[in-house]
């Protein structure tokens, strides 16, 4: 296996990204072209993995002064002065369980530490269940802050919280 690259995304890329980002549904939300330039512009972070020159997954964070108005970062942002919220991150079925997702958030983590973030902020879908993602934030560390319905009440999530480690 070639080794992982993690890059900035460039913003020609962003229509192949939403293309990604919304062959994960339900696990991230439903976004449009006009609200993935809006993510684009709002990041703080926004990095692609590549594998074997592919794109195999993205990851995008925001801290708390982002103009943003999802129900989870605001949630998010009314209890902690400062964090950076990963709002999505998305991976290519074909690179699950290669090391990407651990590769950045280990990427970002990093990424926190330079800037002196103090923690890192995001959720996980208990209802309908993503039980992937709990068990691979339980495994880096996360622990659950509290909970909330989102899509007026089709969605529950599990909002979660690790204190930045300094490598």
């Amino acid at each position: 296996m070639k080794a992982l690259t993690i890059r900035n995304v460039r913003p020609d890329e962003l229509a192949q990204l939403l293309v990604l980002n919304q062959s994960n549904l339900p696990h991230v939300g439903s976004i449009s072209m006009g609200e993935m330039q809006h993510l684009y512009n709002q990041a703080i972070y926004f990095r692609v993995v590549e594998l074997n020159d592919q794109p195999a997954g993205f990851l995008i964070a925001f801290e708390p002064q982002a103009d943003y108005g999802s129900l989870n970062f605001l949630w998010f942002k009314k209890r902690y002065p400062d964090f950076v919220y990963i709002d999505r991150i998305v991976i290519a079925a074909e690179a699950r369980r290669k090391g990407v997702a651990s590769a950045l958030y280990r990427n970002l983590e990093a990424f926190a530490v330079q800037r002196h973030i103090p923690q890192m902020a995001c959720e996980y879908n208990l209802r309908p269940p993503n039980e992937i993602s709990r068990q691979f934030h339980q495994r880096y560390g996360f622990t659950e802050a509290g909970t909330q319905q989102t899509e007026n009440g089709k969605k529950t999530v599990s909002l979660q919280i690790k204190p930045v480690i300094k490598q």
